[in-house]
């Protein structure tokens, strides 16, 4: 089985959405959902994603777009994968011209702040093993 995993480059300093990511890090602990957090500069940060196994999104708002169904789907997917999936949000600043070769993820056309993408991210892989699983959770 295919864990699921999301790099934050640099901390959550923001204290409302450090405690949401928190949250929802907690529910999705028994998912096999992890979230790692990178310090290091931003080529450095890319090169150590690149290095690990598996397959590898970059959140960014020219990525591909999903609802929350689709998502769900590919997120079952994933986790049925051999291989773990990994996700990463950019700095504050974006990917910039970084990681062109890399395919995308975008939670919306919208531009968001990176500490807040990252709360969004984790509330809807929440959403999706919640759909998976059946629960009135997704209410669409």
């Amino acid at each position: 089985m295919g864990r699921l995993h999301l790099h934050l480059h640099g901390r959550i300093k923001d204290s409302s959405l450090k405690s949401l990511a928190q949250t929802y890090e907690a529910r999705l602990q028994q998912s096999g959902v992890s979230v790692h957090i990178h310090t290091e500069d931003l080529q450095k940060y890319l090169s150590k994603l690149e290095a690990m196994n598996g397959q590898l999104f970059l959140l960014d708002e020219h990525g591909s777009t999903y609802d929350s169904i689709k998502f769900a789907e590919k997120v079952r997917a994933w986790t049925l994968l051999s291989d773990d999936t990994h996700f990463a949000v950019g700095p504050a600043e974006g990917w910039g011209g970084h990681g062109q070769h890399l395919p995308r993820i975008s939670l919306s056309e919208m531009t968001f702040p990176h500490e807040f993408a990252a709360v969004l991210f984790l509330e809807q892989l929440y959403r999706s093993y919640q759909i998976i699983k059946g629960t009135s959770y997704h209410k669409a």
